[in-house]
C-alpha cells in the first residue's frame, strides 16, 4: 500500500558525535586547551578569567589549530536513537504523470503537474546502539567522523546497509561549532557529509524500502518553502554540546526534535541559514509511485571521550579498551 512506503528516516541525525571542535571563522566558539604557564594571560585553570595586568596569570589558552588533532570515541547514552520522518508522496489522477514521474519528485513539481500531496505518514526507526569516532581539525572543526548504528528496525523489519542485519553505517561526516545562543554561551555542533551535498546514508529496510537521507542541491532537497531554504541543500543536523568554558575529558551532544514537524531543534545557529534534514524513500514494491522529499529529524544523546594520541596503546584506535590516559580539551564560548 502506497501509504506505507513513506518510510523516510533521519538516520543521520543520530550521528551524535563528539565535538569538542567548533565553529568557523568567528572568534568564538573554538576549541583548545588551558595549560599552566607562568606569566600567562589567565588566572584560572579554565582560562575564563583574564589576568590583570596582562601576563601576570598562571595559565594560557592554546587554540585548537596549534594542537595535534585529538581523536575521540563516542557512544549513545540511553536510547540508541529514535529516527523520525513525516513522509509524503505525490498522487496523480493522470496515468501519464504517474509513468513520467516515477521515482523521486519535488514538492513543487507535484503541484506543477496538478498532483495531490499525500501524507504525512509517520515513520519511526529505532536503533539499539550507536558508536562514533573522529578527530578534531583546526580551530573549530571535526573531521573523519564515522557513525554506526546497530539493532535498527522500522515496522518490525531490520534496516541495514552493511552485511550485518540491522546495522547502518553513516557516510563520513565533518562538523563545526556555532552558537545556539551567544548571550547564554550555548554551543552546538553542526554535522554534515564530508562530500559536498552528499548523502548522510542510504539503507534498506526489510527489502521493501530504500531510504536516502540528506541530499541537497538547488533542485533536490527542497521540501521547505523559499525563504527558509532558498537554494536547496543545507541538510545538516545540529545538536547541543556541553560542557563549555571548562576543561574536560569528554563532551555530551544532545539531538532533539519537534515531534509534530520532525524538525530538529535548534534548526540553525544564531545569524546563520536554516539546516533542515530531509529524506526520501523508494518503495520497491511500487516503483511507479512517486515519492517526495520529506522532513526528517532525530533524537539521541551521545557522550564522547577524548583520547591522547601519544597515550593510545594502538595508533589511531580511540576506543575505551585502548585508552591508557584520556586527553583534556575545552570549548571556549
Amino acid at each position: 500500500m502506497r501509504h506505507v512506503r513513506m518510510l523516510g528516516l533521519c538516520l543521520v541525525a543520530v550521528l551524535a558525535v563528539c565535538a569538542y571542535a567548533v565553529s568557523s571563522a568567528s572568534a568564538l566558539p573554538e576549541w583548545g586547551k588551558c595549560e599552566a604557564k607562568a606569566g600567562g594571560n589567565y588566572k584560572d585553570a579554565n582560562c575564563t578569567e583574564k589576568a590583570k595586568p596582562k601576563g601576570s596569570g598562571a595559565y594560557e589558552w592554546r587554540k585548537g589549530e596549534t594542537l595535534t588533532p585529538v581523536p575521540f570515541y563516542g557512544e549513545n547514552v540511553g536510547s540508541g536513537g529514535v529516527l523520525k520522518s513525516l513522509a509524503r508522496y505525490c498522487e496523480y489522477e493522470d496515468a501519464k504523470h504517474i509513468n513520467h514521474e516515477a521515482g523521486l519528485v519535488t514538492r513543487a513539481k507535484c503541484a506543477e503537474d496538478h498532483g495531490t500531496e499525500q501524507g504525512p505518514i509517520e515513520l519511526n526507526v529505532e536503533c539499539e546502539k550507536e558508536f562514533s569516532n573522529g578527530e578534531s581539525s583546526g580551530k573549530a572543526s571535526v573531521k573523519a567522523v564515522s557513525v554506526k548504528f546497530k539493532g535498527c528496525k522500522a515496522f518490525g523489519a531490520p534496516c541495514s546497509n552493511t552485511p550485518a542485519e540491522g546495522e547502518i553505517q553513516i557516510n563520513a561526516l565533518k562538523g563545526n561549532l556555532g552558537y545556539i545562543s551567544k548571550s547564554e554561551h550555548k554551543v552546538g555542533i553542526l554535522l554534515e557529509p564530508e562530500h559536498k551535498k552528499g548523502e548522510f546514508a542510504k539503507f534498506d529496510c526489510g527489502g521493501i524500502y530504500e531510504v536516502v537521507v540528506g541530499v541537497g542541491n538547488s533542485k533536490e532537497g527542497t521540501w521547505y518553502v523559499p525563504g527558509e531554504e532558498k537554494h536547496g541543500g543545507y541538510d545538516g543536523v545540529i545538536g547541543a554540546i556541553t560542557p563549555v568554558n571548562q576543561m574536560t575529558e569528554g563532551f555530551t551532544e544532545v539531538y532533539t526534535m519537534n515531534p509534530a514537524t520532525a524538525e530538529n531543534i535548534p534548526s540553525k545557529f544564531e545569524g546563520k541559514h536554516i539546516e533542515l534534514l530531509e529524506n526520501y524513500l523508494y518503495n520497491n514494491a511500487a516503483p511507479n509511485e512517486p515519492t517526495q522529499w520529506s522532513p526528517a529529524g532525530e533524537e539521541i544523546t551521545n557522550h564522547a571521550i577524548l583520547c591522547n594520541p601519544a597515550k593510545l596503546e594502538h595508533a589511531f584506535d580511540c576506543n575505551p579498551e585502548d585508552i591508557i590516559e584520556p586527553e583534556s580539551a575545552e570549548i571556549k564560548a
